[in-house]
């Protein structure tokens, strides 16, 4: 199932850091100073965005508006050729936790909190000079050279576990965005900093936004009840942050039958945002 420089390792990277991050029951678990360049004036306008951690199809990519993608599986060659055809193109980008198959794992393992023993990743110390170094100065800068117009910050929940680095993670953010004042940001949930983290970014991905995936059962859930409650309580939040700080909004839900992919779509459009629905492994795109 190999195929090219991603691999499978990549694939299970991807799938330990994003598809489940924030993803369990809700009882387990500036102004942007930037909005003056193309790019982001673009983003304001998108109708259409997709994740997609698999390797290839650039020409399904390049039908989105915009588009998250595993940087690894992708040449700067390709990237440029999805931007030629007007497509945003942002990189995944893991400020919370880290895994050991990235090449850069020993570089920063200094800086590791503890393990996630359910997707056998890395908690960071978010303050760790190191790490914040490595983020600010190497990573990011790596990804903007080899094309990319942004990132995708992932695993900000990370403050959920360690609730004492909610300031250093806004201020992570904070340094990121005045570092590189004209990328495009996106945030991965995060919602107890997010009403400080807001001004520093272009959007935020509201993931598991109507569905979760059951390990158990290996199907497809809906939320109900109190979580479906929680997750629109955070949705009007978002609706009002939105409208504050002319940011966008999309919702990343898991479904695997049109009926359910239909539920997620009509639920994130009743708040005004942009759905995209995937398998968990995300390395697949509607036909």
């Amino acid at each position: 199932m190999q195929r090219g420089s991603g691999k499978l390792v990549a694939i299970l990277i991807l799938i330990s850091a994003l598809a489940v991050a924030g993803c369990t029951e809700k009882n387990n678990s500036a102004v942007n100073t930037s909005a003056n360049t193309p790019t982001q004036k673009g983003l304001l306008n998108i109708k259409s965005y997709a994740v997609y951690y698999g390797q290839d199809e650039i020409d399904k990519l390049s039908k989105y508006d915009l588009v998250i993608l595993e940087p690894d599986n992708y040449s700067k060659d390709e990237i440029e050729n999805l931007k030629a055809n007007g497509t945003i193109v942002l990189a995944y980008l893991s400020v919370g936790e880290v895994n050991s198959g990235r090449s850069y794992f020993n570089e920063v393992k200094d800086c590791i909190l503890g393990k996630n023993p359910v997707w056998n990743s890395y908690y960071v110390n978010v303050s760790c000079k190191k790490w914040r170094e490595f983020i600010l100065d190497k990573r990011i800068s790596h990804l903007l050279n080899k094309g990319f117009d942004g990132v995708f910050l992932d695993t900000v929940d990370v403050v959920d576990v360690y609730p004492n680095m909610k300031k250093d993670m806004v201020d992570l953010i904070a340094k990121i965005r005045e570092r590189y004042p004209d990328i495009v940001i996106i945030q991965n949930r995060g919602f107890s900093v997010i009403d400080e983290t807001a001004k520093y970014v272009d959007g935020v991905l509201f993931e598991c936004f109507t569905t979760r995936y059951d390990w158990k059962s290996g199907k497809y859930v809906p939320w109900s009840g109190d979580n479906l409650e929680w997750i629109d309580d955070n949705a009007r939040k978002l609706v009002k942050l939105k409208e504050k700080y002319d940011i966008i909004v999309l919702t990343l839900d898991y479904a695997d039958d049109e009926s359910l992919k239909e539920i997620c779509i009509e639920h994130a459009k009743r708040f005004g945002f942009i759905p995209f629905v995937s398998t968990i492994d995300l390395t697949t795109l509607p036909s």
